[in-house]
């Protein structure tokens, strides 16, 4: 047996590919990839350094010939989840001591397997890359979001700002804290910042803070105001014009009959006025019951000679077909908006939202979050699922059934008066077709896209200064990599010239700081609250501890991390 630990992929998509690659640039351990016979994985791990095992993963004998018995790790990566559980539970059942690393849609049963599994991680790149989304989209200076804990917990972010952006030019750091309600991590790259210094008006900060703080610190955040006009007359001559520009916009069909039918009953009233010698009122009255072929009988043309007479039945035939075209126009009008409701396409009045497109795996976990923190979605799908129907229905969102990139479909959005866009359907040039949409209708409005393709996100980002584009695969490969050997790892960001694994650490009776050098503690979890903590010390018996450690302590002067002996880094 090599007293290298072995550390075992299974997967053969992106996400397992980058997990790899993340692994591979570590030190301390191997690297092996089972999957079936695929000549492009084969060369991708040839160019990584990683062994690959070319068999069908859900099979003992495959699983014992890539050495599943001495493994210290192993990783179902698949994109199925019933795949992943199989695989797991068969190489527990070869090797009792290997650590079990699963990837989950569900979030349910990953929680149960984490319960009643030891020494077993589960994450859902799905739930894991939502809160990022979530924050940006309220705080385009997020880099990074969480949800600690994982589970019915607080979403957190990190934020990179400069001190006169946040309104804390000046302050001490203690006070800064107090105001933004965060955590002050570092100052200009570094996390040496003394709790007395002042900060300057560009200094550039990077804070801690929980979601909802960081958007009312934002500088780009939207606000919607309704203009409150104190003079009614005022008020009304506006809604006159409003309803005066409707009017265009109406069937010209509809227009030319009312216009006919005005004019000849205005011209109908000042005749039998004369005629019959009424009164306007009067003569109004009896030429509408006429139009109408109501006939009281109260007044009647007979005896006033055939003019009369032949006028009346003029008005008669008018009204009928006046009558009959505005109850053909009411009818399609009325049936063209029952099948508009039913396909969720709308006008929406709402302002202030956030508007989704596309309701897959991640949407529905970003529209989740966003729900937790009190924001009002909007939510456009070409073929939204059941769950999303009843969600509409019970008014958590708005749902609008159609394409993101077709034009009119976004000119329903309201996106005026939108917070922010999140594109997240499963094409990138559809969501970057969304994104610069949307840009179209509001310069002003923060976007976030998912993107998939690497040198994609990269272009961009050159290109698009505006737009913010985040990987689920690059956000949750970091994670992955980590817990393969490190339970507690949360992800991996990255400021100043240093990056930092996120970890959570459960505290005992006799609170202990973690194992490594140099980590930061960001807060607690106690008594189901959070709380932001500077120093260690502050923690008290069974708290969950949130910190970073820095990365570069752990590496040689080449660049190349130690060859550890596997103490968990900061964890």
């Amino acid at each position: 047996m090599s007293p290298i630990p072995l550390i075992l992929v299974v997967g053969g998509d992106a996400l397992a590919v980058r997990v790899c690659e993340e692994l591979c640039a570590t030190q301390g351990h191997r690297v092996a990839l089972i999957w079936m016979q695929d000549h492009d994985l084969s060369a991708k791990l040839e160019r990584l350094g990683c062994d690959y095992f070319s068999y069908d993963p859900n099979d003992y004998d495959a699983l014992r010939i890539a050495c599943v018995g001495e493994a210290a790790s192993i990783m179902t990566l698949a994109d199925d989840d019933r795949l992943n559980l199989q695989v797991a539970l068969k190489a527990r059942d070869i090797n009792p001591s290997i650590r079990l690393v699963l990837r989950q849609f569900n979030r349910t049963l990953g929680a149960k397997l984490e319960q009643n599994l030891p020494n077993c991680s589960v994450i859902s790149p799905a739930s894991h890359s939502a809160a990022t989304f979530a924050a940006t989209a309220l705080d385009p200076a997020c880099f990074y979001a969480l949800q600690f804990p994982d589970r019915g917990g607080v979403h957190a972010g990190f934020t990179q700002r400069r001190a006169g952006q946040l309104g804390v030019a000046g302050m001490s750091v203690r006070d800064a804290q107090q105001k933004l309600r965060a955590r002050i991590v570092a100052r200009n790259g570094s996390p040496d910042v003394s709790a007395d210094d002042a900060f300057e008006e560009a200094d550039t900060l990077v804070v801690f803070a929980l979601v909802e703080h960081l958007e009312a610190t934002s500088g780009t955040r939207q606000y919607v105001r309704v203009e409150r006009r104190k003079r009614p007359l005022t008020r009304m001559r506006v809604a006159f014009v409003k309803r005066m520009q409707r009017l265009q916009n109406l069937d010209p069909i509809v227009l030319r009959v009312a216009a006919v039918t005005l004019t000849i009953f205005m011209i109908a009233t000042a005749y039998f006025t004369i005629a019959l010698q009424r009164d306007p009122f009067t003569a109004a009255y009896f030429v509408i019951t006429t139009a109408t072929t109501t006939g009281y009988g109260d007044i009647t043309p007979v005896g006033h000679g055939w003019p009369t007479m032949l006028f009346a039945m003029i008005v008669m035939v008018t009204g009928v077909a006046a009558s009959g075209i505005f109850i053909a126009f009411v009818t399609s009008a009325l049936t063209r908006a029952q099948f508009i409701a039913m396909q969720g396409l709308r006008q929406i009045r709402t302002r202030g939202h956030v508007l989704i497109c596309g309701s897959g795996n991640v949407g529905t976990r970003v529209i989740d979050t966003l729900g937790a923190l009190g924001e009002r979605v909007v939510v456009i799908d070409r073929s939204p699922d059941p769950a999303l129907v009843e969600w509409s229905r019970t008014r958590r969102i708005e749902l609008l059934t159609g394409d993101a990139t077709d034009d009119r479909a976004l000119d329903l959005c309201n996106i005026a008066n939108a917070r922010a866009v999140v594109a997240l359907t499963d094409s990138d040039t559809a969501n970057l077709e969304v994104a610069l949409g949307a840009r179209a209708r509001n310069p002003l409005i923060p976007v976030v896209m998912r993107v998939q393709d690497d040198v994609f996100a990269g272009s961009i980002a050159r290109q698009f200064e505006a737009i913010r584009t985040y990987s689920t695969t690059a956000l949750a490969a970091p994670a992955f990599a980590m817990l393969s050997r490190f339970p507690g790892t949360r992800g991996r960001i990255a400021f100043g010239d240093d990056t930092y694994n996120v970890g959570e650490r459960q505290q005992g009776e006799i609170p202990q700081p973690p194992p490594a050098d140099h980590c930061i503690p960001l807060g607690v979890w106690r008594g189901g609250a959070f709380c932001h903590i500077d120093a260690f010390d502050e923690m008290e018996p069974y708290d969950r501890l949130l910190f970073i450690v820095p990365l570069s302590q752990f590496k040689t002067p080449h660049g190349a991390p130690h060859e550890s002996s596997g103490e968990p880094v900061g964890i």
